[in-house]
């Protein structure tokens, strides 16, 4: 059995507006995070595939338009600079792009679709 090398990952720095969302950095970082696929309802950065594919999702658990930088397992809060987003994400190599989304749906398991409302999608860099 070999070990696959983890995928990269990339920060990215979002900044939320009365007319949606908005890039301002994406650059490569040394964080092994990964791949992840929650279900439930609540705002996600997904990493899609060239067919759009969901490939990841990184959770925002304080909500989209706070000022957050979140990593999946520990989100920082500050008040410094207001509706800012920051999430570092994992790249694998079938990524093509993110999609900022809300997932008011329960697409759980328990029979129900996912309603998903996309904020923004944005390329990812090479």
């Amino acid at each position: 059995m070999t070990d696959a090398p983890p995928a990269r990952s990339v920060r990215m720095i979002f900044e939320f507006t009365a007319d949606g969302v908005r890039l301002l950095e994406q650059h490569p970082v040394n964080v092994t995070v990964g791949i992840f696929g929650a279900q439930q309802a609540g705002d996600y950065v997904e990493v899609r595939d060239r067919d759009g594919q969901t490939v990841s999702r990184v959770p925002v658990r304080t909500g989209l338009g706070s000022t957050v930088e979140t990593f999946p397992q520990d989100p920082h809060t500050s008040s410094d600079t207001p509706r800012v987003l920051t999430v570092v994400v994992p790249v694998p190599p079938e990524a093509d792009h993110v999609a900022v989304v809300r997932d008011t749906g329960n697409g759980g398991g328990t029979g129900g679709r996912p309603n998903i409302e996309v904020l923004g999608t944005f390329r990812l860099r090479r």
